[in-house]
């Protein structure tokens, strides 16, 4: 399914989704509006498992099935409308506890009357709601920026509800997925009922955002402050896309010889080993093309953008960018998940991290 959201359910504010999927609104609406528009209420629920275990065969020689309650429990999608079946996403503890879309929306509402809806949709087969809320504009980098905070739900007990500040260039609309610590917030996912308690969350959660916003700026502005060299860039680079490890299997079957194993095993190991370095390889290369396309990318963004030309701002770009729009097949998820909360996103983390070190160096 094109950028993996889930069925049409996303609504954007006067611009469709990746492939023009979803619905387009003009008017300023809030959290629940949203949620409603884009079909994202369906709910989930957690079901305990049980083991089935064969306890022989009665007199008829019926087989006896026995269950016992485990210790884990099911996250269960209930039926939609183009899903019509109860749909398994994960299995949890007994601890986790699942909190629905429309009790999220209520939270939030009070926010999104300051920070109005941008976008709001379901990834995958629901296990992540995302929602993005407009905090105006900045000029970073010397450049103008329209600012959102992220708001995703992980439903799936991958992850908690988190809050992530998130720039996006006008002049590309590349999305910058920024994972800064102090802007996640992670919560029990119970829906807590006493007025007060509510109202201290929205504080702590209000306050959180803000200061996150404004030690956001500051920090990626202070990555256009200095020059660097190519191989300040490189090691950028470099430390962004690690070289694989070397397998396992593969380095304990260096050094063994055919006097080591019977023949059949060395000649089944010597297929394998043959098959092993074959992927590795295959890893290593595509790393390679990785690092190769982001420092091209950077070599174009010094020159299209003069102002900020090499420095630690430029080669964050160039990776965020590379990430962003390379080619390929994600395990799980699409290019749009992984971008968001998969490998892409901690590439683009790493890379931060590695070009804000060059910023007091």
């Amino acid at each position: 399914m094109p950028a993996s959201i889930f069925g049409e359910r996303f609504v954007g504010f006067r611009q469709p989704a990746w492939h023009g999927l979803g619905t387009v609104f003009e008017d300023r609406i809030t959290v629940s509006e949203a949620v409603s528009r884009a079909n994202l209420g369906f709910e989930i629920h957690k079901a305990q498992n049980f083991a089935r275990i064969d306890d022989g065969y009665d007199e008829q020689g019926r087989l006896k099935v026995t269950s016992i309650p485990t210790d884990s429990y099911s996250i269960l999608r209930e039926p939609t409308y183009d899903s019509p079946e109860w749909k398994v996403l994960s299995t949890v503890g007994e601890q986790w506890t699942p909190i629905q879309t429309k009790d999220l929306a209520q939270m939030l509402d009070p926010l999104s009357e300051r920070y109005p809806v941008e976008t709001a949709g379901a990834i995958g087969q629901g296990e992540k709601i995302f929602i993005t809320l407009d905090a105006g504009g900045a000029e970073i980098a010397g450049e103008d920026h329209n600012l959102f905070y992220l708001i995703t739900d992980h439903r799936d007990g991958s992850g908690a509800l988190s809050m992530a500040f998130t720039p996006v260039r006008v002049v590309c609309q590349n999305t910058l997925s920024l994972g800064l610590r102090d802007a996640k917030v992670s919560v029990n996912l119970q829906h807590r009922k006493n007025i007060r308690e509510d109202a201290e969350w929205y504080t702590n959660i209000f306050n959180l955002m803000l200061s996150a916003k404004d030690d956001s700026i500051n920090k990626m502005n202070t990555l256009a402050s200095v020059k660097i060299t190519q191989e300040d860039a490189t090691r950028v680079v470099d430390k962004s896309y690690p070289r694989p490890a070397v397998p396992a299997r593969l380095r304990l079957s260096e050094g063994m010889t055919a006097d080591d194993l019977p023949a059949v095993v060395w000649n089944k190991l010597l297929t394998d080993k043959q098959e092993w370095q074959k992927q590795y390889d295959l890893n290593v290369g595509r790393i390679q093309i990785h690092k190769d396309m982001a420092l091209e990318r950077y070599d174009i963004f010094n020159q299209e953008h003069p102002k900020v030309a090499e420095t630690p701002w430029a080669i964050w770009q160039a990776i965020c960018e590379t990430e962003d729009y390379r080619r390929g097949k994600e395990a799980t998820g699409g290019r749009l998940s992984s971008a968001l909360y998969g490998g892409r996103a901690v590439t683009k983390e790493k890379a931060f991290t590695n070009a804000f070190a060059l910023v007091n160096n």
